[in-house]
């Protein structure tokens, strides 16, 4: 793998940190435009996506020392090494729902038309981000025998690379959601797709990755999966059976 591009003065460029730093320059870029184009205050949507990327990172990685803190205990101190890799992306998404839903108030900005376009900005994001986690060689699936097979790390195990698949597949969701932007039904509507989609992904690439066990048959992302994709599938489904009644 390339887990450091380049040095400057001695400093080494960690490609994680390269790649998730385009991936915010990415969601920022899509989600301004998207705001102006839905007549929103883009400064507005641009100071909420720097918070939410500062609470994103402090989240992801809090939630993932937490679920990995036996890899940590013996060097507390690589806790702040975030250029290793290490996020957990549902610890993101449940801490910053609150702070959508508080932003959206206080900017007096309907919060349904909010979080559509900050799944936008994330969905877009999502592949750049799975780029850093491959050359970073972090995230890597269960060995395997398949024709494209790769070594990530010391064991020299021939492995599913799924951080591509997550590239591919996160690349499909952002056009998916990308598509349907100007046939939504109602405010939201984008964003609970999105849930759903993401959830459905992380549910089916549990079976190929690395993860966390929450039991016997399930690890943990395959189980907040479920909660998440599940409980997004039934609103979205009452909410377009409400629509349907009025007609």
């Amino acid at each position: 793998m390339w887990p450091i591009l380049f040095h400057i003065g001695g400093y080494p460029i960690h490609s994680y940190g390269v790649m998730l730093a385009v991936a915010v320059l990415v969601g920022l870029t899509v989600m301004e435009r998207e705001a102006a184009r839905r007549g929103l205050d883009p400064d507005h949507i641009f100071n909420l996506a720097l918070i939410l990327v500062v609470g994103g990172v402090v989240s992801s990685r809090l939630a993932y020392v937490i679920i990995e803190w036996h890899n940590y205990a013996p060097d507390p101190l690589s806790v702040f090494r975030i250029w290793d890799g290490g996020l957990s992306y549902y610890g993101a998404l449940i801490a910053e729902l609150p702070v959508v839903v508080l932003y959206s108030r206080l900017k007096a900005m309907r919060f349904g038309e909010v979080a559509d376009i900050v799944a936008l900005g994330l969905a877009v994001g999502y592949p750049f981000a799975r780029i850093g986690c491959f050359l970073n060689g972090c995230c890597y699936g269960k060995p395997t025998d398949v024709p494209w097979a790769m070594v990530f790390t010391a064991d020299g195990i021939a492995r599913h690379p799924t951080q591509l698949y997550s590239v591919f597949i996160g690349a499909l969701i952002f056009l998916t959601l990308w598509l349907m932007r100007g046939r939504k039904r109602f405010p939201g509507q984008l964003a609970l797709l999105y849930l759903v989609l993401y959830g459905v992904y992380r549910f089916g690439i549990d079976f190929l990755r690395v993860s966390p066990p929450a039991g016997v048959y399930l690890t943990l992302g395959q189980a907040v999966s479920l909660l998440v994709a599940g409980g997004a599938l039934v609103i979205l489904l009452i909410r377009l059976g409400k629509l349907r009644d009025r007609s």
